[in-house]
């Protein structure tokens, strides 16, 4: 079938859906309707906002027959990834992506209606879910066993909550999103085994250098001491937990945080006597060429969309009734016993910072980007709304360390069971080692600065300019409030003026551009955090030498200095809706200037 003849089959399907009643029972018009080869282009084109409503409005049991049969074969082909129905799977991701937003519009923290809370979260029979159709069943069916329809339908979960977690096992599914790979015999969430049975003794170091040995043991010192500083202290030991390390390690996207280019994961204690049977295989990749591959970055992308509609039901209530615990569809994404959690987690941050704009897949090619598109920087881009929308649901993360017997990171159960946990919080706020927090550290280094460097090349416009950095300054913050490791790391062991620079770049660039108010907001509050630690005013005493692309007054002085005449330009040049802002301003001032040895002629 040509792209045309399946566009006009498509077409005609959809207009089938809205224009009349679809039985279930109709198995040759849903076969062929999912079997229709469609991008996501076709599927967003003639799925309009429009007919999306009016299916929902006129025709809701067909669109819940189309919601029910599209996840249940998500939910097939993960049980079944056979190749040959990767392409019928995309587009029933296409499919749920595009009809979700529309449903959750009519959810619980929208308008509010009873037949989309039965199709997400209640009882679903052959895709019929309407309140008329409930009532209509249980008419015809009294002659029957009460007792054990009853059992059937407690026996069956949520739509919702199988779409959510159809989508993540679908992230990291072979041959479509990573690689092959070879599960274990661990446990698969919990440590429960009490027996030390289980528990090897491990008397054979391994054969190092004396040199790199010194250096481990240096930096491992350099931990402790910054964990004794945070008051996180030594880990407690517990026997059962919700592992926090990615299971296995070769499905990850991209190395970083926890990750060496070769596919080695370093997560947990390694210098632990008591470890793993046969942990080998989940803590090194089989195929080390083959580790990090970007050929599934287009199947990521989609499905990345799906997860992202589905937890965007926030968008449809009002901004200042906003409760981080209330959206259930979160809370399921985000829940200790969600698929591929740590996976997830460690994939979509390593995707982020371990991104270099300057040189991306092209080489570095001047005009690159605008010759052709990077599927790449849209998973970057993608991956960043994703982690910070994550990170934005549930209660914060508790950065004490906690280990099972084998020295693996873990939450304890009781924590996990609590109302408003959230796994993927406790994984960012319990990233301690040293490696770890510079690796972070300089990935949003290197974005940020981007945002001026890619301005000042002697060619103009050759280099793309990065469009996530406003989900970059997002994820800094939530970086900086949640783990209190990497607040310190940053203070005292790295020049905390690369990342001051980029940001009073992008607030002076900002201050009377009405659209980017929430930026300056943002910038603020990650300097108003900063400048409350003494180091922060001391490391601003560094000479600025900086050429930035704007035009801030020229001055020869330190990055006291900037700091000032940017908060100055902000308060004299800048929007009016900045006013709230003043206060925070003069305080930002007012914690460096104890330290401020010199000030240059332009900032006094």
């Amino acid at each position: 079938m040509g792209a045309s003849a399946s566009k006009i089959k498509f077409r005609e399907s959809l207009t089938s859906l809205i224009s009349r009643d679809v039985s279930p029972e109709d198995a040759e018009f849903w076969d062929e309707l999912w079997k229709i080869p469609s991008s996501a282009d076709e599927v967003f084109e003639l799925l309009t906002p429009d007919n999306a409503r009016r299916l929902r409005d006129e025709r809701f049991d067909n669109l819940a027959t189309l919601f029910t049969q599209a996840t249940a074969q998500l939910c097939q082909i993960v049980e079944t990834p056979y190749t040959i129905y990767f392409d019928q799977a995309l587009n029933c991701v296409r499919v749920l992506t595009r009809v979700l937003p529309f449903l959750l519009e009519k959810g619980d923290l929208g308008d509010g209606d009873l037949n989309v809370e039965a199709l997400c979260w209640g009882d679903h029979v052959d895709g019929n879910t309407t309140v008329a159709s409930k009532k209509n069943r249980r008419n015809d069916d009294d002659d029957k066993n009460d007792d054990d329809e009853d059992d059937e339908d407690d026996s069956q979960e949520p739509l919702a909550l199988l779409v959510v977690h159809a989508a993540m096992h679908m992230l990291f599914l072979p041959q479509f999103t990573c690689e092959f790979y070879e599960e274990d015999d661990e446990d698969d969430e919990n440590d429960s085994d009490d027996d030390e049975s289980d528990v090897s003794f491990d008397e054979e170091d391994d054969a190092e250098d004396k040199d790199v040995a010194m250096e481990k043991k240096r930096a491992a010192k350099a931990d402790k001491e910054s964990q004794a500083e945070a008051g996180l202290g030594k880990p407690r030991r517990i026997r059962k937990g919700v592992r926090l390390t990615p299971h296995p390690a070769g499905i990850v996207w991209a190395p970083g945080v926890g990750f060496t280019n070769d596919g080695k994961c370093s997560i947990g204690n390694e210098s632990s006597k008591y470890r793993r049977p046969r942990s080998n295989k989940s803590k090194t990749v089989q195929n080390p060429e083959a580790a990090y591959t970007r050929k599934y970055d287009k199947n990521r992308i989609e499905v990345l969309r799906l997860l992202l509609a589905t937890c965007s039901d926030p968008l449809f209530s009002p901004a200042d009734e906003y409760n981080p615990l209330a959206s259930r569809w979160m809370s399921v994404a985000v829940a200790a016993d969600a698929p591929n959690a740590p996976c997830l987690f460690y994939s979509l941050l390593n995707t982020v910072i371990s991104y270099d704009p300057s040189n991306s897949s092209f080489g570095g090619v001047p005009y690159s980007s605008k010759l052709a598109s990077d599927s790449h920087v849209k998973l970057v881009d993608l991956s960043a709304q994703v982690l910070c929308v994550l990170l934005d649901c549930g209660l914060p993360g508790d950065p004490l360390p906690v280990e099972n017997q084998y020295g693996e990171p873990v939450v304890a159960v009781a924590e996990a069971q609590k109302g408003g946990f959230n796994i993927f919080r406790s994984l960012l706020a319990r990233i301690s080692d040293g490696k770890d927090l510079n690796t972070l550290y300089r990935g949003f280094v290197r974005l940020l600065r981007h945002t001026f460097e890619s301005k000042n090349t002697l060619l103009p416009s050759s280099q793309s300019k990065l469009e996530c950095y406003q989900e970059i300054l997002i994820l800094l913050w939530k970086t900086l409030e949640e783990n209190p490791l990497f607040l310190d790391f940053i203070l005292t062991r790295c020049d905390v003026c690369e990342l001051v620079v980029p940001i009073c770049y992008l607030m002076y660039t900002s201050r009377q551009d009405a659209s980017k108010i929430g930026l300056v907001h943002l910038c603020t509050f990650i300097l108003l955090k900063l400048s409350g630690e003494r180091s922060f005013g001391v490391s601003l005493n560094r000479p600025f030498r900086t050429k930035l692309p704007c035009d801030l007054p020229l001055f020869s002085g330190s990055h006291a200095d900037l700091v000032s005449i940017t908060l100055h330009k902000m308060i004299v040049n800048g929007s009016y809706r900045l006013v709230p802002l003043y206060s925070c301003f003069l305080t930002v001032v007012c914690n460096i200037s104890p330290y401020w040895r010199s000030m240059s002629l332009v900032s006094s």
